[in-house]
């Protein structure tokens, strides 16, 4: 069901939002808290966030690019430029109660942070490693992702959670060790 009402920003304060399976917002950020739950005695190989994002635009609109940037522990990792607003067809998971003049999918993106570098889907992005993101030294990784103020495709965002667009899945925060 929607929660709270559209392009209202009172409805991100909505209790019911943790159980959303679909955000969208014109600029700005998502945050998001991982606990870091393993031994302090593993040596980590690297950090990734995957997940289906896509622009954002009143209904859809399929040619509209956006630069959606991802941060963690406040060290800019990357930005990946959406080509657009997805829709004109229902996602693969997109619930047929959700009007299909609305945004429907995206795309399955993974940004992930090593000793070497950054990457978005296995492609150089930056020179931050695991060192820029203090692992060491965190008791969290505090992940934000969004559009910039500054970005040169000021396009929004859309991410789509289980239950909706083309993947069923969930934001996920992974830590591989060697």
């Amino acid at each position: 069901k929607i929660i709270g009402f559209f392009d209202q920003q009172s409805s991100f304060l909505n209790p019911q939002r943790a159980a959303a399976s679909l955000i969208w917002f014109s600029k700005g950020f998502l945050v998001y808290r991982f606990p870091k739950n393993y031994p302090t005695s593993r040596n980590v190989e690297s950090v990734s966030l995957t997940c289906e994002i896509c622009s954002e635009f009143p209904g859809y609109k399929n040619d509209w690019p956006s630069d959606i940037t991802l941060y963690i522990n406040n060290a800019e990792i990357g930005t990946w430029t959406s080509p657009g607003d997805m829709g004109g067809k229902y996602g693969v998971w997109t619930p047929r109660w959700w009007d299909l003049k609305n945004s429907q999918y995206g795309f399955l993106k993974t940004w992930k942070v090593t000793a070497d570098g950054s990457y978005i889907d296995g492609e150089l992005c930056s020179t931050k490693t695991l060192s820029d993101i203090k692992i060491d030294s965190c008791d969290s990784f505090f992940v934000k992702i969004g559009v910039k103020d500054n970005a040169e495709n000021l396009g929004g965002m859309n991410l789509f959670g289980k239950g909706f667009g083309n993947y069923n899945t969930d934001i996920s925060f992974k830590v591989e060790f060697s």
